[in-house]
Order: structure tokens, then C-alpha cells, then sequence
């Protein structure tokens, strides 16, 4: 802890609290069962792991591809508008994180 250290008073307070804390079974059973957010646990995952990142940005290449290639030969425009709007969401979505990673300083 930076600063000074707690006074005696301080301590006792603080132990108190911690006594009354400890003692509570509901706050216990709640922080035990207490489950982190899923965009939260995907961020961790995926830094922890950038491996998968790069898998999943592979898999998004190939299916657009090949859906682009499906478009070209079958000659039908749906899958043709397919490939573009999976393109348009591919652009939007690494601009935002791009965009999340710049404010917070990791990429200048």
C-alpha cells in the first residue's frame, strides 16, 4: 500500500469490518457463485490466447472467399451481396476496436 500506514484506530476499525464481512453467509455465497461478465471473460480470453484471433480472423477470410468465389461462379447476385455486407461488417468491426484500442493507448 502506498502512503502511510493506518493508525491503531484504523487497523481495529478495519478489523471489525473485515469480522462483520467474513461473518456474513449471503455475501460469501454470493461472491463464491459470482460469475464475471461474458465480454469480459472473451477480452481475457482473447488477449491471454491471441492464437484464436488470428484462427478466427483465418476462418472469416476463407468462408468470405468462399463465398466470393461461389459468387462469381454461380453467377447470383445474393451470395455477391453476401460477401459484401460480410465485408462492410468485417471494416466497421476492426475500425471500432481499432478506434477502443487507440483511446485507451495501446496502439498510437
Amino acid at each position: 500500500m502506498d502512503g502511510p500506514a493506518l493508525s491503531p484506530r484504523e487497523l481495529l476499525i478495519l478489523q471489525q469490518i473485515e469480522a462483520e464481512l467474513g461473518s456474513d453467509q449471503e455475501l460469501e455465497r454470493e461472491l463464491r457463485t459470482m460469475r464475471t461478465a461474458r465480454m469480459a471473460r472473451l477480452r481475457r480470453t482473447l488477449v491471454a490466447r491471441p492464437w484464436i484471433v488470428v484462427a478466427v480472423i483465418s476462418c472469416c477470410l476463407a468462408v468470405s472467399f468462399g463465398l466470393l468465389a461461389m459468387a462469381v461462379a454461380l453467377d447470383e447476385p445474393a451470395l455477391l451481396l453476401a460477401v459484401v455486407i460480410s465485408w462492410a461488417v468485417v471494416l466497421v468491426v476492426l475500425v471500432v476496436v481499432a478506434t477502443h484500442l487507440h483511446r485507451r493507448g495501446r496502439i498510437r
